[in-house]
């Protein structure tokens, strides 16, 4: 099985500077640069090879229920002609909240209606329904939670592991750290001690086959000109 982790395109968060992080949303749109990017990323995947010389020929994508992930995900399902699974638990690490004076508050996150109106022709799970995705109880998700919910992830990767499935997972900084992290046994793990890090819309190749793990290339963002590429 061949496995790409891809990163979302440049968020309204991802723009915020020290000074504007008071403006932080819970569940926020892309920036302008990041409608291009994701453009461009579902070109180069619909049309040209990987970095390593081979077609992607993506069988199986799925997203993040973050609406910035949904929105990155839009164009790659129409150029690969797939339609997109939404698996919750890729969201980021910290699930949706916000800080506000001290005090920190959880929301639910998009209903299933909302997505569908927003995102016809997406795919979700039957618990995904009009009282959103997330805990709005959970707050900041805890670290040790997002650990279970990569090892989760990777458990049930590594069950396809030898099937001929090419799959595609939109996703998190964050998230996509701790998911490496765990498919390679390297949790539990101290909080940003060690990071694997990727840029907006960077995409890392991963095969799982017979057993053997193995780390074709990671964080590419070669679709993307130098001035289009962000962190």
């Amino acid at each position: 099985m061949r496995l790409y982790l891809i990163r979302h395109a440049e968020s309204e968060n991802n723009a915020l500077s020290r000074d504007t992080l008071h403006q932080r949303k819970v569940d926020p749109d892309l920036t302008p640069l990041g409608y291009r990017q994701r453009d461009l990323l579902a070109r180069h995947i619909g049309t040209e090879t990987d970095a390593a010389g081979e077609g992607y020929r993506i069988t199986h994508l799925y997203t993040s229920a973050m609406y910035r992930s949904l929105l990155t995900t839009k164009p790659v399902s129409d150029a690969l002609g797939i339609a997109p699974k939404v698996w919750p638990d890729l969201h980021e690490k910290g699930g949706l909240y916000l800080e506000r004076d001290g005090c920190i508050r959880g929301y639910t996150g998009m209903t299933r209606a909302e997505i569908l109106a927003a995102f016809p022709g997406y795919c979700l799970p039957a618990e995904l329904d009009e009282r959103g995705w997330y805990d709005p109880k959970l707050g900041m998700e805890p670290e040790e939670r997002s650990y279970y919910r990569a090892i989760k992830v990777a458990r049930e990767l590594r069950e396809r592991g030898d099937s001929d499935d090419v799959i595609a997972l939109v996703s998190h900084a964050g998230f996509l750290d701790v998911l490496l992290k765990a498919i390679f046994a390297q949790l539990p793990s101290r909080p940003y001690t060690m990071r694997y890090y990727h840029d907006n819309t960077a995409i890392t190749r991963i095969n799982l086959d017979r057993g053997w793990t193995t780390l074709h290339y990671m964080n590419r963002v070669d679709h993307l000109p130098a001035h289009m590429q962000s962190f």
